[in-house]
């Protein structure tokens, strides 16, 4: 085995041994830019019915000294390296030296692929299939780093959660695929009032959790609860496309605040639970914040 060869699989062990498929983005383009004086890249993943972006180095783009480079993953997946030069004498030698190069991406790629799909095996256990929110699986994943988070940084956490307003009958009145609409509409909406370290999770058929990070006060909590029951409520569902009737649903939400009302997760729902129930008591679009007080009285049955 000549010193070239040894040298790819050597770094190709290394990609290997990298968790973040952003690092091994990152590493293969600063490997490039070493060996091939390569200034950018560009990786494509393109399946049948789609082509994805993996990394992409820089916004600036150099056409006239490109060189595009092809590996079959699977009968239905193909990864592409886009290579850019930006001066004709760096072009020149990457096409001196493009059969080390194929063979340098031939390894690289199989291995970028196998850990693109762990990553993707890994997301489908804790997203749910219907909404892209994440499931309860997350949420048993995560929570110690949620509450690491908050206890490092003296922060308080929102544990808002949110209830659609007589779902059973939109169901009953049309069929699960509206449904599945209204779901799907809901996770659209609460996705874009809160901010993007905020966590969005499906938590049963008709039931979701919000959990905010770094919240000040309970004020701030209520605030965003107050925007996600009133932009919801403006949101419309079609439900007929040759009628175009549209369908407008209304949530309830409860809310209680990490450390002030629970001492770990678990209690932090139930106690967020608790303050749904009293929310859709006093009927729809409401919110209600978890009191002792109000816990002592409620009978669930």
């Amino acid at each position: 085995m000549n010193q070239t060869c040894e040298n790819i699989i050597k770094k190709n062990e290394e990609l290997k041994l990298l968790n973040r498929l952003e690092d091994i983005y990152l590493s293969i383009f600063k490997y490039l830019q070493k060996e091939y004086n390569i200034s950018q890249i560009e990786i494509l993943l393109k399946t049948i019915d789609n082509t994805e972006t993996l990394y992409k180095s820089d916004e600036i783009i150099y056409d006239d000294f490109l060189n595009s480079l092809k590996y079959i993953e699977n009968e239905t997946t193909q990864i592409y390296f886009l290579t850019y030069s930006k001066t004709k004498e760096d072009n020149d030698f990457v096409v001196q030296n493009l059969p080390k190069l194929k063979l340098t991406l031939e390894f690289f790629s199989s291995s970028l692929y196998n850990k693109y799909l762990e990553k993707s095996i890994h997301e489908l256990s804790i997203v749910d299939s219907v909404t892209g929110a994440f499931n309860r699986s997350y949420l048993d994943v995560y929570v110690d780093n949620i509450l690491n988070i908050s206890n490092r940084e003296q922060k308080k956490v929102g544990f808002l959660k949110i209830g659609i307003d007589q779902f059973k009958a939109v169901v009953d009145e049309f069929d699960y695929t509206i449904g599945d609409k209204v779901l799907v509409e809901l996770t659209s909406t609460l996705k874009e009032s809160i901010r993007i370290s905020d966590i969005v999770i499906k938590m049963s058929e008709d039931e979701f959790l919000v959990i905010l990070l770094n919240v000040i006060n309970e004020n701030n909590a209520t605030i965003v609860t107050d925007k996600l029951i009133n932009n919801f409520s403006t949101r419309k569902v079609l439900v007929n496309e040759e009628t175009s009737q549209t369908l407008k649903k209304t949530i309830c939400v409860g809310m209680s605040i990490y450390p002030d009302d629970a001492t770990n997760v678990d209690d932090a729902i139930k106690r967020a639970d608790i303050a749904l129930y009293e929310a859709r008591n006093m009927g729809r679009s409401k919110s209600y914040k978890y009191s002792e007080e109000s816990a002592n009285t409620i009978d669930f049955f």
